[in-house]
Parts: C-alpha cells; sequence; structure tokens
C-alpha cells in the first residue's frame, strides 16, 4: 500500500470538499445544516479561489490513487472576491436562523495563525482509510510544505479530547502549548475543551534529505 500526499488542484475540488464534508460532518451540520449538497456547495465557495490561483498548501492523500485525505495550511490566498461569494451564498442559501447559527458556529473557530506559522485546519481522513498512517503523510507534508515556504512552525487547535489525533500530532513532534475551554464550543459541538499544539521548524538546508514526495506503507 502506497499513501501519496500531493498539493490539490482545481479539478480536484469535488472529491476534496467531499473528504472535508464526510470528515467533518458534525462541524458541517453544525455550520450549513444537514443538506449534503448546500454543504458542498459552500465549501467549494471556501476553496475555489485558493485553487484557481495555483495555491499549493491544499493536500490531498491518496492511497493507491484514491483520495482519503485532505489537510489546508492557512493563512490561505482568500481575495475579497472569495468572501464575497461566500457571504452571499450564506445570506441567499441559509435561513435567518441558520445564518446566526452559521455565525455562532464559526466564531469557535476565529483563531488564526500566528505571524511566520502554517496554520494546519480540516485535517480530515475517510473512515475507511483511518489508522493507515494518512494522517501522519498529511502532517509530514505540510511540515515540508511549510519549511519550504519558510514558515518557522506547525500549529493548530485540538479538542482536547481527540486522543487519536493528539498522538498522530506528538509522533511528529508537536507539543501541547496551552489549553481553553469554551462553552459555545462545548454546545455546539460536545467538545468544551481545545489545545493548542505547536512545532518549531527546522531551517530548509537542514531539511534538505527530508522525503516529501511518497511515503511507502509495509
Amino acid at each position: 500500500m502506497v499513501i501519496r500526499v500531493r498539493p490539490a488542484g482545481p479539478d480536484d475540488l469535488n472529491v476534496l470538499t467531499q473528504i472535508v464534508a464526510e470528515a467533518f460532518n458534525v462541524k458541517m451540520r453544525v455550520l450549513f445544516g444537514r443538506n449534503r449538497e448546500r454543504t458542498l456547495s459552500m465549501l467549494a465557495r471556501m476553496y475555489r479561489g485558493p485553487l484557481t490561483r495555483g495555491y499549493d498548501g491544499l493536500l490531498l492523500a491518496e492511497i493507491d490513487r484514491q483520495p482519503v485525505g485532505a489537510l489546508a495550511i492557512e493563512p490561505m490566498p482568500w481575495q475579497s472576491e472569495d468572501i464575497s461569494a461566500l457571504d452571499v451564498a450564506i445570506r441567499t442559501e441559509l435561513s435567518g436562523w441558520r445564518q446566526w447559527w452559521n455565525r455562532k458556529g464559526f466564531s469557535v473557530f476565529s483563531h488564526g495563525p500566528e505571524d511566520g506559522d502554517a496554520y494546519l485546519t480540516d485535517v480530515g481522513v475517510l473512515k475507511k482509510a483511518r489508522g493507515c498512517g494518512v494522517g501522519t503523510a498529511l502532517v509530514r507534508q505540510a511540515e515540508a510544505w511549510a519549511i519550504a515556504h519558510k514558515r518557522r512552525a506547525l500549529s493548530l487547535w485540538v479538542a482536547s479530547n481527540n486522543r487519536t489525533a493528539r498522538r498522530l500530532y506528538e509522533k511528529v513532534g508537536m507539543v501541547a502549548v496551552r489549553h481553553e475551554v469554551s462553552l459555545t464550543s462545548g454546545l455546539l459541538y460536545g467538545i468544551f475543551s481545545w489545545t493548542y499544539m505547536r512545532k518549531s521548524l527546522i531551517s530548509a538546508e537542514q531539511f534538505s534529505s527530508f522525503g516529501i514526495a511518497t511515503i511507502k506503507q509495509v
């Protein structure tokens, strides 16, 4: 079995949104409701602009050429038209109540990356591929990307009670920096505590021997 991680391109928009929608189904229901097509439409509006402009920090993981995982590195190069398109979609496709609920749901994730960091988000793997090393491969490739783009650290927030995810991030050298409690997040997502994890990165010269294209699983 071979795990391959590569940048997503414009032609991958549909499969990228499908992976994110499935991997984060609870989050998507809170933000956009239970209509799957509407969720995919909203996600497409979020990713289309960066992909169209050639942003290579949206990663896809494949097993035997079948996409099974995704990861996004922020800050992404959103432009005003991207934000406007998403805002229009929210106002026209969601009810007034759902718009309010959407704003509350997004407020939980309003934290952004520190200057110079590669902030990881939407790290998702399809259920059928979990336990195969896909998450590790995605984060390793994100680390290679961050170093190539001269970012000083990897960082992310993870649910404190998600032991599987925390072990993955610890495996690649990330450490817990602080914890925060959020009543809003608890009520919306059932997650009351979050952990901020970070890893300082080595220089590109030190990293020159790191393999980034394909990771083979035996």
